[in-house]
């Protein structure tokens, strides 16, 4: 209880996709004065940034780009260590055939915009340019050669005679290295002024996290996306990976080194993690 009480004045993002269910499960029929504010990673990138929110599970590019005003609570993100089934580019063409084209971007991206846009220039060696887009992936794909999709919309999108790319499966193909889509950061403003609530939120959020990834059917089955079924979200979240272990590290200092490179950030960005914080790397997959 005295937990609760500790952390009731954080205002927390939250991205409304299906990979963030092992975190947030739960949570809100518990309570404890959390004051969660939903939307997709954009959304959330840009309340974060504005101050508007405390902390949040953010797109790992956001870091990148505002290094200076961020800290990163150690033990938590969303990654992959192969495929994702959930960042895909979708492609009228072989990849290898889409230079000088225009591909449309998930208004909704940042993280995997950037890693499309450091394959193409760096693993294929192409040239493009790009136009965001709030559109569905079939209505993207009708004004444009390829269009990246993320999270659901990715996930659940099939057609017929389209090429299509994992982009974590390419970048593991490449680099030998996983890759880090979100992590869990906090505003360092906030943290300098209310380092115990972090913590205590960190705690509760590992709590939460170790209980539904050993009860995903539980999770899953409070999830209804159309004819969904649950086996299919089970087999998804069990996929990724939720601790911020070190291969994961490695593989988002290695994003932040080639995006630089690309021009993406002025600068490789250093990893900062909340003081006093180890978060929670228990390998407690079901």
């Amino acid at each position: 209880m005295s937990t609760l009480i500790e952390t009731s004045s954080l205002r927390v993002g939250k991205i409304s996709f299906l990979n963030t269910l092992p975190f947030f499960h739960g949570w809100e029929a518990r309570g404890g004065g959390l004051a969660f504010f939903e939307g997709v990673p954009s959304e959330i990138n840009e309340r974060l940034r504005r101050g508007e929110i405390d902390t949040a599970i953010a797109s790992s590019f956001l870091y990148a780009l505002h290094p200076q005003d961020f800290l990163i609570l150690p033990g938590y993100c969303i990654g992959s260590e192969g495929p994702s089934r959930s960042v895909i580019l979708f492609s009228k063409c072989p990849a290898e055939r889409l230079d000088g084209k225009k591909i449309a971007l998930s208004s909704k991206s940042l993280s995997a915009a950037t890693l499309l846009k450091v394959l193409l220039k760096l693993r294929w060696g192409l040239e493009n340019s790009f136009e965001e887009s709030p559109l569905p992936a079939p209505e993207m794909l009708k004004r444009h050669d390829a269009a990246l999709m993320i999270g659901d919309d990715a996930l659940f999108y099939r057609a017929p005679d389209i090429y299509s790319y994992d982009l974590s499966e390419v970048w593991r193909e490449w680099t030998g290295l996983p890759f880090c889509f979100a992590l869990w950061t906090v505003r360092k403003s906030f943290f300098e002024r209310n380092p115990q609530k972090v913590r205590a939120f960190s705690a509760l959020l590992g709590a939460h996290l170790r209980r539904n990834l050993n009860r995903l059917p539980e999770a899953a089955a409070q999830y209804v996306l159309g004819a969904l079924e649950k086996e299919l979200v089970i087999e998804y979240l069990q996929s990724l990976k939720y601790r911020l272990e070190e291969p994961l590290v490695r593989g988002l200092e290695r994003f932040y080194r080639l995006a630089a490179q690309c021009g993406l950030t002025e600068r490789e960005a250093a990893l900062n993690f909340c003081p006093g914080e180890t978060g929670d790397t228990t390998d407690d997959h079901c």
